[in-house]
């Protein structure tokens, strides 16, 4: 029977014991928050928290959720302590805490509900100008009542720019300079207005690197079409460049062709959609950054407009434009001509001149004497040749106008008597003297007064000696000649008539 008591005694003090160990487990801390610091490094979360109202509380237990599971990071010590900083090192993502409190019987308290921190991300968008944030919510109060959106300048203080409502978690913010720098970070409020602040991020508005330099190096007539020539900065963010053109320097530009950036330097194309022998045409090169805008533009160049014109005198008289714009503008107009196909430098005229009178009875009088035809037509062009600047060029540019030609009419002379035995060379054989004609179709004939053909040539620089289908001398008496030729348009002259053949 004593047995009996004792062992009743022994257990109901084991079941006492075991009731009061439940009821004298410490009050937990009231999770106030879990605060990113903005700009620490590396990054820091501060957590805050009520004391237990456990007076035997000797501290906390600070956890983190890592992977599904909760981990002891540290203990803090005393029941009035409320805070703890803890080092996150690289944050790239959000993260959660709980806490405990322990006794002095290290009993522990029941754990809080986690504590989700805010992570801040964002997009800049270098087009529009603007900034994207996006937030995760926080989570650890029963709702969030409003999110505040801080933001400063590099040089400036943090101020609070607006607020969204707690259901927000993102905010875009298009009130920003170019080229500046900016910081943010958000901060939740609670109802009871705890706060917690996500981490910061910097934001630069910069916008795509525009060319430091686009250069149109030339404009050149060539075979009826325009040769351009663009310099550009191959370091530039651009995706293409377009190709524009104007029929004045300030006129309408319109966009002709366009060219991808491939890193290039220098950008060569031809434009033939033109008439080079009537219009000026002025070029330039635009660049146009990922955004689809266009972010720089070249200084403008034009072709040389060449205007050539002929009176009754020997004369050809020469006009033209300035070309333009080199940087340093132009050296000289170098002046060629083209006779019977053949191109030769005749003359250099100063960068300030631009008109130019060239004589041809020397090429006339040459033809002559060498018994050659005397063509209608007579080319010219002219050349720019690009001043040396501060800075060696190690190809001058050079820009040339189009061929512009004159036409002569055909001058026809002939005699009315020659003499086979003159003394004068000239004189003893029978031709016409024709200038400015087509060298061929040519037709050159002699007929006696009975109507026979005694003579007859394809050769424009043949003449008649006096002799009967070049085998006998022809009796001294009136011949008739018929001759045909045709000039610069394809036009037909015939020319007739009569002279006298002399034999002694």
């Amino acid at each position: 029977m004593i047995k009996r008591i004792f062992f009743l005694i022994i257990l109901s003090l084991a079941i006492s014991n075991i009731g009061l160990g439940q009821i004298d487990i410490p009050d937990a801390p009231k999770f106030i928050s879990a605060s990113i610091i903005p700009e620490s490094n590396p990054t820091s979360v501060h957590i805050k928290w009520l004391p237990s109202d456990s007076l035997d509380v000797q501290g906390y237990i600070v956890y983190q959720i890592i992977n599904s599971i909760t981990e002891t990071i540290d203990t803090v010590w005393g029941r009035e302590t409320t805070e703890y900083i803890y080092g996150l090192g690289n944050y790239q993502q959000s993260e959660k805490f709980r806490l405990v409190s322990f006794d002095n019987q290290y009993y522990k308290s029941n754990i809080t509900s986690p504590h989700t921190t805010i992570y801040l991300a964002h997009e800049y968008n270098k087009c529009n100008k603007y900034v994207s944030l996006n937030w995760t919510n926080y989570e650890g109060w029963q709702t969030v009542k409003e999110y505040n959106i801080y933001r400063r300048n590099i040089e400036g203080t943090y101020e609070r720019i607006t607020k969204v409502s707690g259901d927000k978690t993102s905010y875009e913010d298009k009130s920003l300079e170019a080229n500046n720098t900016y910081y943010y970070y958000i901060e939740a409020v609670s109802p009871e207005n705890y706060k917690a602040s996500s981490n910061s991020i910097k934001v630069k508005t910069e916008a795509y690197r525009a060319p430091n330099f686009l250069i149109t190096s030339q404009a050149s007539v060539k075979d009826n079409k325009i040769d351009l020539k663009f310099v550009v900065d191959n370091t530039a963010e651009i995706i293409e460049f377009r190709i524009q053109r104007a029929t004045s320097p300030d006129g309408d530009y319109k966009t002709i062709k366009v060219v991808q950036n491939t890193s290039q330097d220098v950008i060569l194309i031809s434009d033939n959609e033109i008439d080079t022998n009537n219009e000026i045409y002025y070029y330039r090169i635009a660049s146009v950054n990922p955004c689809g805008d266009i972010n720089a533009y070249s200084n403008y160049a034009c072709n040389i407009l060449l205007k050539a014109e002929t009176a009754e005198d020997l004369n050809h008289y020469l006009s033209w434009n300035e070309y333009q714009q080199w940087a340093n503008g132009v050296f000289n107009y170098k002046i060629y001509r083209i006779f019977d196909n053949i191109e030769a430098e005749i003359d250099v005229n100063p960068n300030n001149l631009f008109d130019y009178t060239y004589n041809i009875e020397w090429y006339v009088k040459y033809c002559h004497n060498l018994k050659i035809n005397t063509s209608s037509k007579y080319c010219y062009y002219v050349e720019a040749v690009e001043k040396q600047g501060e800075i060696a060029i190690i190809s001058k540019g050079r820009s040339r106008s189009n061929i512009a030609c004159v036409y002569h009419e055909p001058v026809f002379w002939i005699p009315n008597a020659f003499n086979v035995s003159s003394l004068e060379p000239e004189n003893k054989v029978f031709k016409p003297i024709i200038s400015f004609i087509k060298e061929e179709p040519y037709e050159f004939s002699v007929y006696n007064r009975f109507g026979m053909k005694v003579f007859e040539t394809n050769d424009s620089q043949e003449a008649w000696d006096g002799k009967i289908n070049k085998t006998y001398t022809a009796p001294s008496q009136y011949y008739t000649y018929y001759v045909k030729y045709f000039d610069f348009n394809d036009k037909q002259h015939i020319k007739t008539g009569i002279f006298f053949l002399f034999i002694k």
